[in-house]
């Protein structure tokens, strides 16, 4: 590193740049003020004869320091230029090389036409203007990250080197130019004769000059010119009113919300940094092509386009308006942490981004008063994480982060530590208290020294630790960032108090794996439903808790699984239920742990089972949903456990269970749930319009679910408009199919799946394609022999069309329901090994993409047949390796049956569980 092995550094670049986007290079002059480089020693009058600097595709044409011309080398492979002065540079102990070091140099400017083009160092796009319809527009953009800005000028191109910088465009007038401080002043430039074109006669450049910026490493230098098009606010601080823009080459006006999102979030960012805004300007330029989607440059943000020129319409949907607002909190976020701080490794980016994405989803909370930690993307990436951790061959966060090769940011962040590492911050904010986070961090914020250098994540630990007096801190933080994995905590009730031991998780058994105890943070919900400040973190693989609590991790805020191991802390959960002493996290988390236990032989215990039914049970028979509506999200993932464990009792069992879990689970549910006549006029929540749908679907034999299904069937047809919430549709269907029983009505629901234009209006919150793919999914649920024929029929006569197995999936959820003297299982199997052989020789001969087509539908099938085998291995064992060999292998049906018995093994442990219990 150049930073670590020059003699001399520079402490300031001023760079004076020459652009005419017609033309494939640029000129540049640079002038470096040199200083003694710290991290070498130095001895008394020391002679410096030779330094490098870092540059790609630039060729340096002079250098000189004072009256002595350098000699000039280049090493391509290491990318620097090498600078050699005989005469030797006087070192001067405090205030460096009292000349400048002067360059005159002409770099590349890259042309950019797709989005598969490289956007690096300085590049340049053509566009079409609106109004004359002509393609010589231009703009002309930076992207230095990671080490980009040598192909701008010469410079230490690294991440822990910062320095000053002081830029000049000279450029066509007609040009918006802007880089990452503010204009100060703009001048005319006669342009020399030999330099004219046509295009551009003399006295038609210009000049642009901008303040120095703050310290800052090259990686967030950048400058944006071109025929841009503008729109402004300012933003009210303490400081003063501060200007912001976005310009745009086209249609800026649709960047309005992304405008409003900065005016509203910037001063709450400030507030929550207790530190100013660094800059007196702020703005986005936003590029046709960027090959990062966004560069957080300091005071000069960069986006793609797409992502904030978005039409009203587009803005109408919650989510993608939620997309935009944290996509721009994000990179202002980055202004502070990121930028001012800065980190001296690009092994620390887990942890700049990271830190970007929690700080932006913690602002825009307390802005909009909408918890993000309880909305379903954020935990559906949580969870995502947590299935990837499971696995033996997962590794920490500061294993993965080192990288020996980087060409582009991608490459150095992990996507697994960066939703990790949102969890763990996240974590760590709620062990020390929002208080005291927020508290050290403005304290380190407001520090300079941690401004004037480039730092380490360990140290803002450190500083947290000395400014709060815990030395937990740093090794909470190492603990969770150099553990692969994360833990268990198995939690058994003995009397009076509770023992706690931790193991790390994994999705399979392996004595071979590391161990090492993790710094848990209990986050214990206590009897009267507050949080136990006394016994905090878990630092050994066992632990005595002198009382019984209502549970671990409340609000899911830690990043682990909790395995309760005995029915006293069920009974405590239920109690708690009726009580209303959970929060809505509360519920969610205790299924959500039990999802994980139930059907994994490794962890599963008796309990666990025991205690998904009687949580259910309470709920439904004792708990007041419309006073307790925020127990809705946990319930509808327990009725999604149920409903694995009800298709495991009719795949392997005879289906005694599901009377019992009706009448204890579904009809209470049922009777307490307000099913209105029409949904014209009535608003569901998300998760309770998904408890609504698990209910009538799993409530599918029952009358009065099957009567109610009639009426609203009716209003599929009949409207009157949204009549009915598509989140219900599928439910509808299922149980209409299941209870149809006639060609006639059979029929009704198959033109649904062949055209749904007629009822779309009827149906809210879908597309008729949507309702089209639902009815088919739905069509097989029916059990008369006649209409089983009547699928197998159009399934065998639209073979060739995509997505056709999908009539099948009904069937397969009936696999053992009487069909004539057989069960549907056995004809649906003698249908399908009929006709294996002629689908196989279809799917193997001819055109190689419809080839390739009909072998997926065909493979498709073969799991929904083989499904509803699990519990008769050998039946498939045989036929699947006749034919895998039948065929040369080439339609791997042997190996689909081998994919589809891994997943047996969890369902039948789910069975013995049932029959255990």
């Amino acid at each position: 590193m150049l930073s670590l092995l020059n003699a001399i550094v520079p402490t300031k670049y001023a760079i004076e740049l020459s652009i005419e986007p017609s033309k494939a290079n640029f000129r540049g002059l640079l002038r470096a003020d040199l200083a003694l480089n710290k991290n070498q020693a130095h001895g008394n009058n020391e002679l410096i004869t030779t330094f490098s600097l870092h540059a790609e595709d630039i060729v340096v044409l002079s250098a000189k320091i004072g009256s002595q011309n350098l000699d000039i080398s280049y090493d391509r492979t290491a990318n620097t230029v090498n600078f050699h002065c005989g005469e030797g540079l006087e070192a001067v102990q405090e205030n460096g090389v009292s000349e400048q070091l002067v360059l005159e140099y002409v770099g590349k400017l890259q042309l950019i036409k797709t989005f598969q083009d490289a956007t690096r160092g300085v590049f340049k796009t053509n566009f079409m203007d609106a109004e004359t319809g002509s393609s010589d527009n231009f703009v002309v953009a930076t992207h230095s990250q990671p080490f980009f800005a040598r192909r701008i000028f010469p410079c230490i191109d690294e991440i822990n080197h910062k320095a000053y910088m002081q830029l000049s465009i000279k450029t066509l007038p007609r040009f918006e130019v802007v880089s990452n401080t503010q204009v100060e002043s703009t001048a005319d430039e006669e342009q020399s004769p030999e330099n004219c074109t046509d295009a551009t006669p003399p006295n038609a450049m210009k000049t642009v000059s901008f303040a120095t910026t703050p310290l800052m490493t090259p990686a967030l230098f950048g400058f944006v010119l071109g025929d841009l098009q503008c729109i402004e606010s300012h933003v009210a601080l303490p400081q003063g009113k501060l200007p912001i823009r976005i310009l745009a080459t086209q249609q800026v006006e649709l960047a309005a919300f992304a405008l409003d999102t900065v005016s509203e979030y910037l001063p709450a960012l400030q507030e929550f940094f207790k530190c100013e805004y660094p800059l007196t300007k702020l703005d986005f330029a936003l590029l046709p092509f960027l090959s990062d989607m966004a560069m957080e440059n300091f005071g000069l943000i960069t986006i793609r386009q797409d992502h904030l020129l978005l039409d009203p319409t587009m803005l109408a949907d919650e989510t993608v308006r939620a997309q935009v607002q944290q996509l721009t909190v994000h990179e202002l976020v980055h202004q502070w942490m990121g930028n001012y701080i800065s980190f001296d490794s690009w092994e620390h980016l887990w942890f700049n981004e990271a830190f970007a994405t929690w700080c932006a989803c913690e602002i825009m909370s307390a802005v909009s008063h909408q918890d993000h930690w309880s909305s379903p993307d954020y935990l559906q990436q949580l969870n995502g994480s947590l299935l990837v951790d499971a696995s033996f061959g997962s590794r920490s966060i500061a294993a993965t982060s080192k990288k020996e090769h980087i060409t582009q940011t991608s490459d150095s962040l992990d996507p697994h530590n960066y939703t990790k590492g949102i969890s763990i911050l996240r974590s760590l904010q709620c062990v020390i208290g929002k208080e005291n986070f927020e508290s050290a961090l403005q304290a380190l914020c407001c520090d300079k020294s941690y401004h004037e250098r480039s730092i380490k994540p360990s140290e803002i630990w450190s500083y947290f630790g000395q400014h709060l007096r815990s030395m937990n801190i740093s090794n909470f933080m190492f603990s969770w960032t150099h553990s692969p994995g994360f833990p268990v905590l198995h939690v058994v009730s003995q009397s009076d108090k509770t023992v706690l031991k931790q193991s790390r998780f994994l999705t399979g058994n392996s004595d071979t794996a590391e161990n090492v105890p993790f710094q848990i943070p209990l986050f214990t919900r206590l009897s009267d439903g507050s949080e136990d400040k006394q016994h905090v973190l878990m630092t050994d693989r066992t632990l005595t808790l002198p009382y019984n609590p209502l549970l671990f991790n409340s609000d899911v805020k830690g990043y682990y699984r909790v395995s309760y191991e005995d029915s006293e802390s069920y009974d405590r959960l239920s109690n708690a239920l009726v009580e209303g002493k959970l929060s809505e996290l509360d519920l969610y988390g205790v299924f959500r742990d039990l999802e994980i236990f139930i059907g994994n032989e490794v962890y599963q215990k008796p309990e666990h089972l025991g205690g998904l039914f009687q949580l259910l049970h309470t709920i439904a028979s004792k708990v007041d949903l419309s006073a307790h509506s925020k127990y809705y999200n946990g319930l509808s993932l327990g009725l999604s456990i149920l409903q694995q464990v009800e298709l495991s009792d009719v795949r392997f069992g005879s289906g005694a269970e599901r009377s019992k879990l009706l009448g204890s689970i579904i009809t209470p549910l049922f009777q307490q749930i307000e099913w209105p006549d029409s949904f014209e006029t009535t608003k569901l929540s998300p998760y309770q319009a998904l408890v609504m749908s698990q209910v009538l679907s799993a409530g599918k034999t029952l009358t009065e679910v099957q009567f109610l299904c009639g009426k609203y069937f009716k209003g599929v047809f009949q409207g009157p408009q949204k009549a009915i919430p598509y989140e219900l549709l599928e439910s509808i269907l299922t149980v209409n199919s299941f209870c149809t029983s006639t060609l006639k009505q059979w029929k009704k629901h198959f033109e649904l799946a062949k055209s749904s234009q007629g009822v779309v209006t009827h149906i809210s919150g879908c597309s008729a394609s949507d309702i089209q793919v639902t009815a088919l999914e739905t069509l097989g649920y029916c059990r008369d022999p006649q209409l089983v024929q009547k699928i197998l029929n159009y399934v065998l006569t639209n073979f060739d069309s995509k997505g056709v197995e999908k009539a099948l999936f009904g069937l397969s959820n009936n696999a053992k329901e009487p069909c004539g003297k057989e069960q549907i299982r056995d004809v649906l199997w003698s249908w399908y090994t009929l006709h294996f052989d002629e689908w196989a020789r279809k799917s193997l001969t001819g055109d190689a993409a419809k080839c390739q087509s009909l072998r997926n539908t065909l493979l498709a099938i073969s799991v929904v047949v083989f499904e509803m085998w699990q519990d008769m291995p050998e039946k498939v064992d045989i036929f699947s390796t006749a034919k895998q060999n039948q065929f040369s292998g080439e339609l791997k049906v042997a190996d689909i049956w081998t994919s589809v018995k891994r997943s047996q093994i969890s369902k039948m442990t789910i069975y013995k569980a049932i029959l255990g219990f």
